[in-house]
């Protein structure tokens, strides 16, 4: 179900942005289209009554998700993260291992401490990662790495 971004809450908003450009984004410090399929939230891994927003869509013909914005405290990049880096990520680690959301650090150019942790809880909110108990920053991955994308294209 697509949801409608509350544009209050969504930090790529404010007094000076242009409506026409929203489907414009980062990738490192270029400006570039992004065709938008849908968008979402996920509980925070800290506190789940607090979310992040975060988009999913197609850049340079490749399927990209970017946060957009959090409930709260935290900053994070923007920057458009291609589907592929974040499954390379998640190939490196064996199958049943348990990892932090530090493995993701690789895949942002800006390095806010906040963006490992928010894609993360975005991850877990599509179903590929799985928290494990008693470990609030810990991980197991649920799916093939190789099927991410067809996964986040639902």
């Amino acid at each position: 179900m697509k949801k409608e971004l509350d544009k209050s809450k969504a930090s790529i908003f404010d007094e000076k942005t242009d409506p026409k450009k929203v489907n414009s984004a980062v990738v490192g410090d270029s400006d570039v289209d992004f065709k938008l399929v849908r968008n979402g939230t996920a509980p925070k891994l800290r506190d789940a009554k607090l979310l992040v927003h975060y988009e999913i869509g197609e850049s340079n013909k490749e399927l990209s998700l970017r946060i957009t914005a959090n409930d709260k405290d935290g900053l994070f990049s923007r920057e458009i993260l291609p589907v592929k880096q974040v499954a390379g990520c998640l190939s490196k680690q064996p199958k049943g291992a348990v990892f932090s959301s530090s493995i993701f650090a690789s895949v942002f150019t800006k390095r806010s401490s906040n963006n490992a942790g928010f894609l993360a809880a975005i991850l877990r909110a599509e179903k590929v990662l799985q928290p494990v108990e008693d470990k609030l920053y810990q991980h197991k991955l649920v799916i093939d790495p190789k099927d991410l994308e067809k996964h986040l294209s639902k």
